[in-house]
């Protein structure tokens, strides 16, 4: 399909609604020039479009095509259209094609479609099918009570929230806007007057009825109305019988507050209905996971609230929705909301999720607040009308939004809160404002303690309840994770390194008074401390290490390996990506850039898993969650004196994977030492100390820690350095 882009900047300052030529506050048709003056400019200009409309044509969109070719070539925006059910014969075909499975193609329709001006006005239903086909167009169908809904009103919105509201007596037919007698008033929302409080009431009346229609109004999807056969047919704008109109409002009524009509009747997804069902090959009370099981009862027996403290990759996610099922067999209806850190984490949940027979609604691709209210005002009335569960995943970051907040509290189910990775939740910003109204937590972490924040884990134990069900690496290693090999590989400081490292560090000592109660250091103190830690974590040679280190794999050892770098100093990935390109090694970089496009970040970890390309390279995103299986091997370049970070990393690596027959991973550290581990100055306790903890840790559960040229040997070389340290 061709449809080009028309070269607009909608960020530049003379492109908007606001730049319009003047336009008239009242148009009486057909005399007045509505769409060469208004229309058509606004289409052209536009964003977003939301039209409440008593009568439609698709015979109108030949008459706008000069403005929609535009909106629908320079812009991804849709236009939200409410109309009655009252249509001709050949837009019902039209719309019915459109809405059809994406399955059911119809070639003649869509190949070789190039939307212009033109063929907008020589196939005008073609062209509502493909706008209702690529989302341009999202109709839904209105039907009152006892009147017929008539209103006549076209909202458009551009930059900086401006609005043009277009209202009056035309419907938005060929002779409501060419042939009628009609009369059209035009309202801006920046111009002083009546004018911001008329596009404001209409954008909050288009707002309520598109979310839950009212008393009596019914809102209808339109695949909905199509399957219930409420389309109705008509040969003029002469308005239906009234009692044509009670009983379409009747039947109406049965589809949206029928469970059972609803369930059978209407057309909703698989993924939709309510068949919140455990997986039937899953093994959590018995094998290798068996502990997802007795994690399961502990959350249950603790009164569906805690928080369990679970080894990366043992199945944290798995075992929720196995919690979270135990409790919607005893509270329907039931809105489960996830929160997790990252957008990739995200979509992963919503995979995940997905194997349990529902489609979440993934609120992080709805984008702003409005979409995003508009999507959980949907959810709202499924879990009103036809569901009894309903799952939406959003970050932390939107959790702890008010306005979502706002939406969360208007569920009047049972709501659950499933925190993943749960440690981020301690923050500041988080536990001044927690979301109380939910009725059940669970949270999910491998390391759930703050470290140095005592403050935000007694708050968030507070919040969601103290670890009820703890499983460590320990246990799970050679269960439902491989072993590894842990090599460590000692890399010193240049002289000017170790010069820069010792004067942070008399820095830091003058300055140690900068702390807290509990420990915490003040930001000037902390961007000492981080500046020293980059020294260690950039460090020159470690480049140079990388590269001997590299020549000793063959190109297919060394699939599915796994580079960490330092996000402290973007140089570090840039020199590493460099070599990699000079050994002519297969790689691509995953940073947050790339994972900020949710189909890229999947077409690189698709062409990873399958060993198409050999090394990715990382800063820190994928630290938490993100469930890459086929990774056996990982050059770790720098790490934090954060524990919670380098025990996620460490468990990354562990995960089995049959596919490629993975039996155990190889972890390789690059460990900063004082230059020629002689130098038994005080000073370089700190550096000895933030290295050590971790190497201790990593080979303490190492299937390789005692051989000769295991990691033990490095622990005992710093140990003895210590030693020597303490006896001067």
């Amino acid at each position: 399909m061709v449809l080009e882009r028309i070269p607009i900047d909608p960020t530049s300052p003379r492109v908007g609604l606001h730049f319009l030529p003047e336009m008239k506050p009242l148009y009486i048709l057909p005399k007045d020039p509505l769409l060469e003056e208004v229309l058509i400019p606004c289409f052209r200009t536009s964003t977003h479009v939301d039209i409440m409309m008593g009568f439609f044509s698709s015979h109108v969109l030949a008459d706008l095509a000069p403005g929609l070719a535009t909106f629908i070539r320079s812009h991804d925006g849709v236009i939200r259209l409410i109309i009655s059910p009252h249509l001709s014969e050949p837009d019902i075909s039209a719309i019915q094609d459109g809405v059809a499975s994406l399955q059911d193609k119809v070639e003649d329709i869509l190949q070789d479609l190039l939307i212009t001006s033109d063929y907008i006005q020589e196939h005008t239903l073609k062209c509502l099918t493909w706008l209702l086909r690529n989302d341009r167009i999202d109709l839904k169908i209105a039907i009152m009570k006892s009147a017929i809904f008539h209103p006549k009103v076209w909202l458009f919105k551009g930059q900086r929230d401006s609005t043009i509201a277009v209202h009056g007596s035309s419907n938005m037919t060929h002779s409501g806007i060419k042939g009628n007698i009609e009369q059209v008033s035009v309202s801006k929302s920046w111009e002083e007057g009546d004018h911001y409080y008329i596009t404001d009431r209409f954008k909050g009346q288009f707002s309520e009825l598109w979310e839950d229609g009212g008393d009596d109004c019914v809102i209808i999807d339109i695949p909905d109305a199509i399957r219930g056969q409420l389309l109705r047919t008509y040969s003029s704008d002469i308005p239906p019988r009234e009692s044509d109109l009670h009983d379409l409002y009747a039947k109406a009524a049965l589809i949206t507050n029928s469970n059972k009509i609803a369930r059978e009747n209407l057309p909703i997804e698989s993924s939709n209905r309510n068949e919140f069902t455990i997986p039937s090959g899953l093994r959590y009370k018995d094998g290798p996971f068996a502990h997802q099981g007795k994690a399961v009862k502990a959350w249950c027996d603790a009164g569906y609230r805690g928080v369990l403290e679970m080894a990366t990759g043992s199945g944290k996610t798995i075992t929720a929705m196995i919690a979270a099922h135990r409790l919607y067999e005893k509270c329907k209806p039931i809105l489960i909301v996830v929160s997790a850190p990252y957008v990739p984490l995200i979509q992963q949940w919503c995979e995940e999720i997905a194997q349990f027979g529902i489609r979440p609604v993934n609120i992080s691709e709805a984008g702003g607040p409005r979409k995003r209210a508009e999507e959980m005002g949907r959810l709202r009335r499924q879990l009103r009308n036809k569901l009894d569960v309903g799952i939406v995943v959003a970050s932390h970051t939107t959790l702890a939004d008010d306005g979502f907040k706002d939406e969360l509290r208007r569920f009047g189910c049972e709501k659950l809160l499933i925190a993943d990775e749960a440690h981020n939740l301690g923050s500041e910003g988080f536990i001044l404002d927690p979301p109380t109204f939910f009725d059940h937590r669970l949270g999910l972490s491998a390391t759930p303690v703050r470290q140095f924040d005592k403050t935000g884990t007694e708050a968030l134990f507070e919040f969601l309840g103290p670890v009820v069900f703890t499983y460590s690496l320990e246990e799970a290693i050679g269960k439902c994770l491989v072993e590894y090999e842990y090599f460590v590989h000692p890399v010193e400081l240049t002289t000017d390194e170790m010069d820069r490292w010792f004067e942070l560090t008399q820095r830091v000592q003058a300055n140690h008074w900068r702390t807290d109660k509990d420990g915490n250091p003040d930001e000037f103190l902390k961007k000492l401390l981080i500046a020293r830690r980059a020294i260690l974590e950039v460090a020159k040679r470690k480049i140079d290490l990388l590269e001997e280190l590299l020549a000793g794999y063959s190109p297919d050892d060394l699939r599915h390996t796994l580079i960490y770098t330092s996000d402290k100093n973007p140089e570090q990935m840039e020199d590493v990506n460099q070599l990699l390109m000079n050994l002519d090694i297969l790689f691509h970089p995953l940073t947050y850039e790339e994972t900020r496009n949710r189909r890229k970040t999947k077409e690189i970890i698709r062409e990873f898993q399958g060993g198409s390309m050999n090394i990715i390279t990382a800063k820190r995103v994928l630290d938490e969650g993100v469930n890459i299986p086929q990774i056996k091997r990982a050059f770790i370049m720098a790490s934090t004196t954060v524990e919670r970070q380098w025990i996620q990393r460490r468990g990354r690596l562990l995960r089995k994977c049959e596919e490629i027959g993975k039996t155990y991973s190889e972890i390789h550290d690059f460990v900063v030492i004082p230059s020629g581990m002689g130098h038994i100055s005080g000073d370089i306790k700190a550096l000895i100390n933030s290295e050590l903890e971790r190497i201790q840790a990593f080979a303490r559960l190492a299937r390789n820690a005692g051989r000769p040229t295991g990691p033990l040997r490095i622990v005992d070389q710093l140990l003895e350095l210590y030693k020597r340290i303490k006896e001067n």
